[in-house]
């Protein structure tokens, strides 16, 4: 009942005041609310601005406005001790300007209506722009009536000169638009005359522009973060064209980082993983579970990418951190459908990642100290506006806290990590860039014992960017990344070092043109792979331990891809893409053949072929289409489809719920086939009460090819022989996804609800080869339900409070569901796999963060985050176990890893 009530409270606060919001009717010049504050002001032929900064500083009432809707305009007035709200009325008279009183101490100044229409009158547009400047591109004496002409340009960040990735340009008549792509680059078709843009992206103050097009040409942007101008007003008269209703794809996530730091964080850390499980079609099995599982995936298929880099363990601490410092982060994208053309590999999801550039224009730094972690990041021009570097790095002190700690196990006990990260970019012209990075990461864990876990990423990526013209680019990257996990044993008897890895190499070519109505992207990649299964050796003299070293593993990866973005019409968009893969399994090698009609196992193998250092020992491959469509419905409501196609060609392998770092990642060989995903999507998605809300509703079906499980009883650890421990079989998942959304307003926040079931079907050649008779199964990462409310509510320009709620189904397990006496020794029967679940899970997060201030030239910036992790104290399982008794059945134990509230305190900082 709890879990319900909690559901109940958090449901009716949001929607209520959401509702409560979305029917007020802001007047032009009535003020709301009203205030009692008297006024005094005096001036002759001043200009407005002035005579505001000296009504703010002496009364402390903070005016938001755009500046250039003051420039030029002068007042001569003489008012004495009257309400605000008649002063205002009194200072803006014969001034083409009204005012909102927002709060008794924040004041909106904004164009009347009659600017409005009289400019709407000029352009014979809707009045629904407030700027009257326009921009014109080409000479109206030679344009032709209904010619398609193309406008592009680029987005940029007005501070840092940034390009902003993934925002979205709309052409607000007809309600097309698209999104910038990774430099910040777009395109529109639109056809002869006036055309109102709204530029929007996540964390920026919209833009409005009207476009005069008589020509191709170009018009760049910039974009004000929305903490520096606004932040907290809503002015309602101006709809805006929201990307979820213009973007082709479904099944696509963008984060906003300036919401994600409002939210409740473990430890004070914040986490950008975190904060993409509480989103629709997104979860994993709990606390300390390293990855995440997307509609159905396992953890191994998703694809990580940071600046083009692969990651193959996104966490710290086994889960409790992602290795993704937030304060280097600029872009972060979820594809978990309508994937384009030019991702490939994994079958499941592209979570990719990108870093800010350095600030080419002056200095700057931020970070933060919490209770175990802190972080810092610099940034800032090595050559002014040619040159410029960022450098972030992170670490835990959590080992220094252990061994203060009075419990003698927590004092010899280590957990602890860092990681860096630097990124240099270079405009070699105008129409060139190269931008370097590279990233570390390394993880250490004990738990007082004699034994170290340690792990590392390693990783680089040089990415160039060319300009052909204004409508073809290329851009190219080349990338390595290194993954690798050890084990330090110190027992004398048993001392030793196991490791195990994976290295990738790639090279990746991209070109971009646009013509038309189209904006086409083709390219070609290879990855090169080495794995290393696994390797023990002793490290001392007295250790009993004997050295294994299995034999290492190469692979070769080739593609190419085409992918095309256009518009039919007005109300239809679509995305078009095909790509050819192929695989090839390198020697040196063995290659064993198994007897007909028996379980593979080393006593079945009848013959042995060797092969050659970069001889084929196999090939995969084939076709891989992929679609989008969008249609529009009506200006506020789009329908959308997709279908994928995506081989993957390397597995994790685990024979536990959760990826761990002692797991290998292993190549498809003539013995392990290639994972195959074939996934179709449909969506409807519907803003309602002026765009105040998103709401969404997809489903989905997901068939899959030769996934993997494992036999009963595997050993994956040093086994030179893996696939006769591994079975293949066919997947099925499917599901449904709704959300609702609000993200303007003082109460902010989002609820969704995911249905999702992953089941599998193992039917070998014989009965140790198949599973549960060869029926279907729930994946023991299946979590049927899954409810998130996210919520944040600004108090004041100061102060914001933050509540996170999340449920789940609990995940399968197997369980033993009777027993035998066999002497003193009690053997249990389990019942068929997977059959039984652990108790659901359900969790409360509470924040509250305070920033220290707002002036402008100041120098350095603070903010508090006191934040409370699991508040009721909920001890939610992350997994059941049986453990023997003597003379007694198996007994089963509950495993809690966070079984209480944690609280922490956060500190971040700017300067």
């Amino acid at each position: 009942m709890k879990v319900y009530r909690c559901f109940l409270f958090f449901s009716c606060i949001l929607l209520f005041h959401s509702r409560a919001q979305a029917q007020q009717v802001v007047p032009s010049t009535v003020s709301t609310p009203d205030t009692m504050v008297l006024i005094s002001a005096s001036a002759t032929n001043q200009p407005l601005v002035q005579v505001l900064t000296t009504i703010q500083e002496k009364y402390k009432i903070r005016f938001y406005y755009r500046p250039e809707w003051l420039e030029e305009k002068v007042v001569t007035l003489n008012i004495n001790q009257v309400p605000l709200s008649q002063g205002l009325k009194q200072i803006l008279q014969g001034i083409t300007l009204d005012f909102i009183i927002y709060h008794p101490t924040a004041v909106v100044i904004l164009p009347n209506a009659t600017t409005i229409v009289n400019n709407a009158a000029e352009i014979k547009e809707e009045k629904t722009f407030v700027e009257s400047d326009k921009v014109i591109i080409g000479d109206r004496r030679y344009a032709r009536v209904n010619k398609k002409l193309t406008l592009m340009g680029y987005l940029k960040d007005s501070i840092s000169g940034e390009p902003i990735i993934g925002a979205n340009v709309v052409e607000k008549n007809q309600g097309i638009g698209t999104a910038t792509d990774k430099n910040g680059f777009y395109s529109l078709v639109l056809s002869t005359g006036y055309h109102p843009l709204t530029f929007s992206s996540l964390g920026y103050e919209n833009a409005e522009k009207v476009i005069a097009l008589y020509s191709n040409g170009t018009y760049n942007q910039s974009l004000v973060k929305s903490a520096v101008q606004l932040s907290e007003v809503e002015i309602r008269s101006r709809a805006n064209k929201l990307d979820n209703l213009a973007a082709i794809q479904s099944g696509v996530t963008k984060l906003d980082l300036s919401q994600v730091k409002k939210l409740p964080a473990f430890m004070g850390e914040i986490d950008v993983v975190k904060t993409l499980k509480l989103m629709p079609g997104v979860s994993s099995i709990g606390e300390a579970a390293s990855g995440f599982n997307v509609r159905g995936g396992n953890v191994d298929q998703n694809l990580i990418l940071m600046d083009e880099a692969p990651i193959f363990n996104s966490s710290h601490l086994f889960g409790f951190f992602s290795v993704f410092n937030p304060d280097a982060l600029q872009d972060i994208t979820l594809y978990r459908g309508g994937i384009p053309a030019q991702y490939g590999g994994r079958i499941s999801s592209v979570l990719e990642v990108k870093q800010k550039e350095g600030n080419f224009e002056k200095w700057e730094g931020n970070g933060g100290i919490g209770p175990i972690t802190g972080r810092l990041a610099l940034q800032g021009p090595i050559i002014k506006n040619k040159t410029s570097v960022l450098v972030a790095g992170r670490s835990s002190y959590s080992n220094w806290v252990l061994n203060r700690m009075h419990d003698s196990d927590l004092r010899q006990s280590k957990a602890s990590f860092y990681d860096v990260s630097a990124k240099i970019s270079h405009k070699l012209s105008d129409k060139d860039k190269i931008t370097l990075t590279a990233y570390s990461s390394q993880d250490k864990f004990g738990f007082a014992v004699d034994t170290i876990y340690s792990w590392y990423n390693k990783a680089a990526s040089l990415l160039y960017g060319h300009t052909f013209t204004d409508r073809f680019f290329l851009d190219v990257a080349a990338v390595y990344s290194d993954y690798n996990f050890r084990i330090n044993v110190d027992e004398p008897n048993n001392a030793s070092v196991y490791k195990n890895g994976i290295r990738q190499q790639s090279l990746k070519a991209t070109f971009t043109y646009i013509t038309g109505p189209h904006e086409l992207q083709f390219g070609a990649m290879v990855n090169n792979y080495l794995f290393s299964p696994g390797q023990i050796k002793p490290n001392s003299s007295y250790s009993q331990i004997i050295p294994i070293t299995l034999d290492a593993k190469r692979a070769r990866e080739g593609g190419i891809f085409i992918n095309d973005e256009f518009t039919i019409t007005p109300r239809l968009s679509l995305m078009a893409g095909i790509r050819f893969s192929v695989y090839q399994h390198l020697g040196p090698g063995k290659v064993f053949s198994y007897a007909e009609d028996q379980p593979q196992k080393e006593e079945t193998i009848i013959d042995t072929l060797q092969y050659g250092s970069g001889k084929i020992m196999k090939t995969y491959g084939g076709i891989e289409p992929r679609l989008s469509l969008r249609f529009r419905l009506t200006e506020n409501s789009s329908v959308k489809a997709g279908y994928n196609r995506i081989r993957q060609y390397i597995h994790l392998v685990s024979n536990t719920a959760a990826a761990s770092p002692v797991d290998t990642w292993t190549t498809s060989s003539t013995s392990i086939q290639p994972q195959i995903g074939d996934q179709v999507s449909l969506g409807i998605f519907q803003n309602l009460a002026q765009n105040t809300f998103e709401t969404s509703a997809e489903v989905y079906y997901k068939d899959i090819q030769h996934i993997l499980d494992y036999k009963n009883g595997a050993v994956l650890y040093l086994n030179n022989n893996l696939e006769t421990e591994l079975l293949q079989g066919k997947g099925r998942a499917y599901g449904a996804e709704f959300t609702l959304n609000k993200k303007s307003g003082r109460l902010s926040g989002w609820v969704n609800y995911t249905y999702s079931r992953i089941q599998l079907q193992i039917n070998g050649k014989t009965p140790e080869e198949t599973i549960n008779y060869g029926e279907y199964y729930p994946a023991n990462y299946e979590k049927p339900h899954t409810l998130n409310i996210v919520s944040n509510y600004q108090f004041n320009r100061r102060v914001n409070f933050g509540a996170n709620f999340t449920y789940s189904t609990g995940r399968p397990i197997s369980a033993p569901i009777s027993y035998y006496q066999y002497d003193v020794f009690s053997v249990p029967n389990y019942a068929l796999r997977n059959q039984y679940r652990i108790p659901d899970y359900h969790r409360l997060d509470l924040s509250i963060g305070i920033q220290t201030g707002y002036k402008k030239k100041k120098k350095w910036a603070g903010s508090w985050n006191f934040s409370v992790y699991n508040a009721y104290a909920r001890k939610n399982a992350y997994s059941v176990f049986f453990k023997k008794v003597y003379g007694a059945p198996p007994q089963p134990y509950r495993l809690a890893v966070v079984g209480t509230l944690i609280p922490s305190v956060t500190y971040d900082f700017k300067f």
